[in-house]
Formats: C-alpha cells, sequence, structure tokens
C-alpha cells in the first residue's frame, strides 16, 4: 500500500507560474487518493488567491499577511500532519515537478527508515540541463549554498549517486517523513527567511536520521541569484544562530577564531558591497537578550534531541565557497585553499 503524501506549495507573487505548476502536480505518478495538495498563500497581491479560490480538489489556505518561509510552510504542514499523512513534501512557489518527482522520493524513503528527508534534483526551470541544486552545502563558517549549483547536469551526474547523504536539503522540494517532524519539529519560524532548511536538516541529523539525494526525483526551479541588503541581513543573522543553537561548546571554541577573522572580511565585503547598515543591524540584533533566549531555549532543545556527534555532523561540511555567483578570483585562488586546509585541520579535532 502506497504511503499518504501531502504536497505543500508555497505562494508568494506566484501567478504568473500557476498554470505550469498544477498542470504538473495533475500530472504526477501517483495515486490521487494517496495525494493532497495544501496551498499556502503569503497575502500575495498578484492574483494569485484569485486564482486558487477557484480551484478545485486543494485545501487552500490564504494568508492576509506575509508569513514568511517558515511559518508559510508550517502552517500547510500542521494541518497535513494532523490529517495523519506519511510523508510532507515542500514545493517552492516559482517550481513544478516531473512526473515521477513523487515517487521516486518516496520510493527511495521507504527503502530505508533511517532516512528523514530526501531531496528532489532540482533543476533550472528555463534551463532544465542545468542543476539547482543537488544538495545543501555547509560551509564550517556557517554558510549554506546550493550544491552543484549553475552546472550541466552532464557534467554532474558521474559526481552524484541516488540515495547519497548530503548535508541538509533544499527547502524549494524536498519530501520529509511525518514521523521525523513530529520527532525532531518543523521549521523555525525565528529565522523567518534563509537557513530555516538547513537548521531543520540539521536537526534531522542530530536526531540520527539522514538526508538524501534523490537523483530521479525531478522538480524545476525558476531560480536566480538576486543581491538586495535586507537578504545579507537574514542571511548572516540566521548562520550565527544556528552555529551557535546546535554545536558543542568544544567545537565552537575551535570555530570562533576563524568566525572573528571571518566577520572582519565580511565588514570589508558588506562596505563594499553597500550593505554594512545590514550587517550593523545583525550585531545589534544578536546583542539583544530576546536572541540568546533564543539561542537558550534552542541549545537545550538541541541537546534532548541528540544522538549523533558534531564529529559525524560536519563529516558532509566543506571549507570551500562555491556559491557560484558569489565566486571571484580572490575567493577561488586565495581565499578558498586557505579556508579548505583550515578545515582539513579543524575537522581533524572535532570530537564532541
Amino acid at each position: 500500500m502506497l504511503p499518504r503524501v501531502a504536497i505543500i506549495f508555497l505562494s508568494y507573487h506566484s501567478r504568473s507560474y500557476l498554470e505550469e505548476v498544477f498542470s504538473s502536480l495533475s500530472k504526477l505518478n501517483y495515486p490521487t487518493e494517496k495525494l493532497e495538495i495544501i496551498v499556502v498563500d503569503n497575502a500575495s497581491t498578484d492574483g494569485s488567491q484569485e486564482w486558487l479560490h477557484a480551484q478545485d480538489g486543494i485545501t487552500f489556505f490564504p494568508s492576509e499577511k506575509n508569513l514568511g518561509f517558515a511559518k508559510g510552510n508550517n502552517l500547510g504542514m500542521e494541518h497535513a500532519l494532523l490529517s495523519g499523512v506519511d510523508y510532507v513534501y515542500l514545493l517552492n512557489g516559482d517550481a513544478k515537478l516531473h512526473p515521477d518527482a513523487i515517487k521516486e522520493a518516496v520510493a527511495l524513503a521507504e527503502s530505508d527508515q533511517s532516512i528523514g528527508a530526501v531531496q528532489s534534483r532540482i533543476m533550472l526551470w528555463k534551463h532544465p540541463g542545468v542543476v539547482n541544486v543537488t544538495g545543501g552545502m555547509i560551509h564550517f563558517l556557517g554558510f549554506g549554498f546550493a550544491g552543484n549549483n549553475g552546472r550541466s547536469w552532464e557534467e554532474v551526474r558521474s559526481e552524484v549517486k541516488d540515495g547519497q547523504s548530503i548535508a541538509y536539503p533544499s527547502g524549494a522540494a524536498v519530501l520529509y517523513r511525518a514521523s521525523v517532524l513530529q520527532k525532531v519539529g518543523l521549521l523555525d519560524p525565528f529565522l523567518f527567511l534563509y537557513h530555516e532548511d538547513l537548521e531543520l536538516g540539521w536537526r534531522i541529523r542530530l536526531a540520527g536520521f539522514v538526508n538524501v539525494l534523490s537523483t530521479k526525483s525531478i522538480a524545476y526551479h525558476d531560480y536566480e541569484f538576486k543581491r538586495f541588503n535586507q537578504k545579507f541581513y537574514w542571511m548572516e543573522r540566521n548562520r550565527i544562530l544556528v552555529h551557535f543553537s546546535h554545536l558543542r561548546w568544544s567545537t565552537l571554541v575551535l570555530l570562533i577564531p576563524f568566525l572573528f577573522f571571518a566577520e572582519c572580511g565580511l565588514i570589508v565585503f558588506s562596505l563594499k558591497g553597500g550593505w554594512f547598515k545590514e550587517k550593523c543591524l545583525v550585531y545589534v540584533n544578536l546583542l539583544s537578550p530576546r536572541t540568546w533566549r533564543y539561542v537558550a531555549k534552542k541549545r537545550g532543545e538541541s541537546h534532548l534531541l541528540r544522538r549523533v556527534s558534531d564529529q559525524e555532523i560536519v563529516q558532509l561540511w566543506t571549507g570551500k565557497i562555491e556559491h557560484q555567483e558569489t565566486s571571484s578570483p580572490v575567493v577561488d585562488k586565495f581565499i578558498n585553499p586557505f579556508l579548505a586546509m583550515c578545515w582539513f585541520i579543524l575537522k581533524k579535532l572535532i570530537r564532541g
């Protein structure tokens, strides 16, 4: 008997994508009686809500305000878990699915009960032969980025294999086991934007489960790297919060000197990039008593979840910054080799 799956589609000004997305959902090679499509709209003003209201066969939650990625998806996931589904599949508002996407992701998850999440192979919507994500990468300084982004699938296919472990799955197209979500919790709304999927993937690993890639489950994402100041704020704030929420103090002591020097470099980068104000606001937020109450609470929850050591978790981390849109000759020729060498040594020292 096939498991029940809820697809959570998070819409935010997604009107231009809706016809193609829902066409792809109607063509899924999975029994309709085993599927529930739950749509959450984050206060779109582009006609998305009106279009979605007119659709049959979906569970629709329109919001009067933008709940963010975490709260928006959580609204759908909470409904799905209460209805007793076996799996929850998150799908971005600018992503569509191959007909076999759900079938293949579920088949891989069912093959091993230790699998907590299955990352679909995400390709670029407009360039379907080009990879967007084959799994989230975590840099030891806290940066999260898309593995193999911008490379052709023909080039990548020999380097990845179906079912391989990944550091964390991208929330753009991922299958979560419902029983694991009930154990570790949902996306963290305190993070609001960026690193929420990374943080959830980390909790899944802490609880003793694994995140894996399905090369046979394919999604298409209309991804384009965009620079805007608010994005840098959330990314910088959240990478620090996640590290301090889940790493043991012994590991943090090893990393703090490198984190400090990274901050010095990022301050210079923010001055050159025009987002120094946002970088300062990160420090203001991090010094807030509310923030450290949050970190203390997260550390307590992390301790209760932990079944896996930091030494095991960091084996999938990297010392290289490999996001193609942010690469530069300085990064590629000097910073990456130096950081990779540092991480090679540090990784051997982490024990807790």
